[in-house]
């Protein structure tokens, strides 16, 4: 599998740390389990922009099934 890609400019700059800091599999992971309100269920993530809330890395998008809006929080990493 290639890496997964986002849009380049889209994450700030610690998002973007963050995220290459996520081993590969695990990338494509949390891409691919999105919680979806309008789905109701897990979809995959069409990746617009990241951003860091305090620890925790936030992932916003559309679902790649309806097109509403999404977001993952990714928890920080364990000290």
């Amino acid at each position: 599998m290639t890496k997964p890609t986002y849009p380049i400019g889209s994450f700030t700059p610690e998002a973007a740390q963050r995220w290459e800091r996520i081993p590969q599999c695990l990338q494509e992971r949390i891409l691919a389990n999105v919680w979806c309100g309008r789905c109701l269920g897990a979809v995959s993530i069409i990746l617009d922009t990241a951003e860091m809330m305090e620890d925790a890395l936030v992932l916003q998008g559309k679902c790649r099934d309806c097109g509403g809006n999404v977001c993952r929080v990714v928890e920080p990493e364990p000290d």
